[in-house]
């Protein structure tokens, strides 16, 4: 039998290189994976779009197929999420152009519909705003879900 006496599989240097390579990508999926728990950080008026959503005010009514929307609060809405729920459990979202500006109202054509052709037992409107996401300027659209009124 032979023995490899002084023979080395890797120097130190290589496998040092290769140690500090690994640590590198670990702390880059580290990095991705916990940015995901983070979320976009979007700003309306200098200060974050959740002040803005506290100071949302506003009232819907329906009237048949018409729904009418009064903005009374200082915040421009540029949308209506609409959520709508059957007697059975069921629900369905839709998304509504209301651009209501403070202060304002507006009465428009909706149609409250569930995809089977039901009439809904119940809808909600919550009220969606628009602002920048921090450190660029692109727009977010953001959901105020604590803002919501029913019809």
């Amino acid at each position: 039998m032979e023995e490899s006496v002084g023979k080395r599989a890797l120097s130190p240097v290589i496998a040092s290189v290769l140690l500090i390579l690994l640590v590198l990508v670990l702390a880059v999926i580290i990095f991705l994976w916990a940015r995901g728990f983070i979320g976009e950080q979007i700003e309306k008026l200098g200060q974050p779009i959740e002040e803005s959503c506290r100071a949302v005010k506003f009232d819907a009514a329906r009237f048949g197929s018409e729904l009418e929307i009064r903005n009374i609060g200082d915040i421009n809405i540029r949308y209506l999420d609409i959520k709508m729920f059957d007697g059975k459990g069921n629900s369905e979202a839709a998304r509504f152009s209301f651009k209501i500006d403070a202060g304002k109202s507006v009465r428009d054509y909706a149609t409250f519909e569930m995809a089977d052709g039901s009439v809904p037992d119940k809808i909600i409107a919550y009220p969606v705003l628009v602002g920048k996401t921090q450190g660029t300027t692109a727009n977010s659209m953001f959901t105020c879900i604590d803002s919501g009124v029913t019809l």
